[in-house]
This record gives structure tokens, sequence and C-alpha cells, in this order.
């Protein structure tokens, strides 16, 4: 099966975007970095490195933009370059210089925790991953240890045993709704993962509420799709500033509360812009019941973890 961290837009052409969501996190520092490097292939071509940094009640948040032409990819170890910007599967190292911000990041990722492939479900878009979609997705590694440093101007955050998280998107625009939470920062059980998407899919030919989403408890994965028959409802908060998912399927149901507080402004790839802000926080509240046919509920709670809302009412 192929390897959903490579780069699949090398004869891509606009309108098409694509990037990697590379989020590390220390519980114990209150600590919290995604890097969002990818290109956007539109009326204006560029790559980009974004970034979003939450710590001790601190946030920064940013874009610095580049030629299309400092995009590169190279082999063994394969590997995403851009100016003073590398980002393999072993690891990231960047130096950011953006608005007054200075960030030097060396980072050490440990093994992947990848989903599960088969010829139904080459990605977590199971058999939708054949179809020309306007955003496709993958789960590169639900977690991995993080090690390593990063300084912020001038001040050094040593990550002795961080957790990580890794996913991609490419496409020609993100959904015009959609919710999305993240969270590996588990209070109760520092094993589990939880990666969820509810979104307005529309295929021209087709238009529907489309929902892909894992929980994995640190044994054993279990996902929720529309293709395998789970059902989604999303509500929104009356004060707007979170939401529940509730997903279900014939063996099982997971129940998530999402707040969507200390939110930074990133950009993302709609109606063929690389222009439109949305808001994503990484220090979500998560609250998660899992329960399956049979078995105890689940009750886990993150202060560390990461979500976005965008035009869902």
């Amino acid at each position: 099966m192929a390897n959903r961290f490579d780069f699949q837009g090398l004869n891509a052409k606009a309108p098409y975007f694509e990037g990697w969501y590379v989020k590390s996190s220390d519980a114990k520092q209150d600590f919290t970095l995604s890097l969002i490097p990818g290109i956007a292939l539109f009326d204006e071509e560029e790559c980009f490195v974004q970034y979003n940094l939450f710590y001790k009640g601190k946030s920064l948040s940013g874009k610095i933009t580049y030629p299309i032409e400092a995009f590169e990819v190279v082999e063994a170890p394969y590997s995403i370059l851009m100016p003073l910007f590398v980002l393999s599967e072993t690891g990231v190292k960047a130096h950011l210089v953006d608005d007054g911000n200075d960030m030097l990041i060396d980072l050490e990722f440990g093994d992947f925790l990848r989903l599960k492939q088969d010829i139904y479900s080459p990605s977590i878009m199971g058999p939708f991953e054949y179809v020309k979609m306007p955003c496709s997705h993958d789960v590169v590694s639900m977690r991995h240890d993080v090690k390593g440093r990063v300084v912020i101007n001038g001040e050094t955050v040593k990550i002795d045993a961080g957790t990580g998280y890794m996913e991609k998107d490419r496409g020609a625009n993100f959904p015009s709704q959609y919710v999305w939470a993240q969270s590996n920062q588990f209070k109760e059980n520092n094993r589990s993962s939880l990666f969820l998407s509810v979104a307005d899919i529309d295929l021209k030919i087709n238009h529907f509420t489309g929902t892909i989403a894992v929980f994995h408890d640190g044994m054993k994965e279990h996902r929720f799709a529309t293709y395998l028959g789970s059902k989604a409802e999303v509500m929104v908060n009356d004060d707007q500033l979170g939401y529940t998912v509730k997903l279900t399927d014939i063996n099982k149901s997971l129940i998530a509360e999402v707040s969507l507080l200390n939110g930074n402004n990133l950009i993302a790839p709609m109606n063929d812009e690389m222009d439109y802000t949305i808001k994503e926080t990484i220090k979500a509240d998560i609250t998660l019941m899992f329960k399956e046919k049979n078995k105890k509920t689940i009750h886990l709670t993150s202060e560390h973890g990461a979500a976005e809302r965008v035009n869902w009412k």
C-alpha cells in the first residue's frame, strides 16, 4: 500500500493544494505546536509553512510564504524541503522568522501509529480514495513519540516525552462546512488517540454529509465512516464556543464534546484561492465517551486537543 506521508501532487494542475498537519504536544509543559507545510496552485502559486503555538497561556500563529520553486521533495530519507524547513517521517527541523517571532525547531519522531490499510480502504477515505474528491484526507500517524527542542523568541522548551500526530489534505478546496477534532493527550489513558471530521461533501452529482473518524484505545483501531454505514450528528453550542459530535454504527458509538476556546487564525484553500481565514485551537478541551457493544463505556478527557468548526450552524 502507498505511504500516506508521501507527496502526491507531482503532476498536479491548478486548482490544487496539498499540505501536512504536524502536531507535537507536551502536556506536562502545557506546550503544543502545529506546523502546516504545503503548496497551493491557484491563480497565485506558492509554497508555505503555517504555525500555531500554545505555551503556558501564550499563543502565536502565522503563515510564511515562499515561491513555488522553493518547494522540493527528496529521497533517502523521503523529505519535504522549503527554505530553512525540512520535514520527514523521522522529524522536523526548521527556523521560522515571521512578524517579530523567531522559532527554532528541532524535533525527532518515534515510530508512527498508522491506520490499517487494505484494498477497500487504502486510506481513511476508504473507497472514496478512488474517487476524485474536492478534498482528500490522510491520517499519517495517530500517535508517535516526540523529543527535541523548540526555541521561541530566545526561550528554550526541551521536549523529552512529547506526543505527535500527523495528517494530510489534498485536492482543490476544503469543504465549505465542517467540524474537525483531534487529541492523543488523554488524562485517563495516555495511549489513546482520537481523530474525527464531519463535513459537507459536494460531488456535483451527489451532495451529502460525510464523516471519517478513528478512536484508537491504545490496543485497537475503532473506525467510523460514511462508507462503513456510520451516522453522524453535530450539535453546536448556543454560545458558539464548542460543539458535540455523536457517531454511531451497528456495534459502537462515540460522543465527543469539543471546546473552541483559544483559537488562532490560519489560512485554508477555499473557493479556488489560498486566502480563507479559519480559526483553529490547539488548546481544546475534549470529553470523549466510547461504547462498544457488550463492553464498558470508555470515558476520556483532554485539555490539549485541536479543533476547528467552519460554517457549521
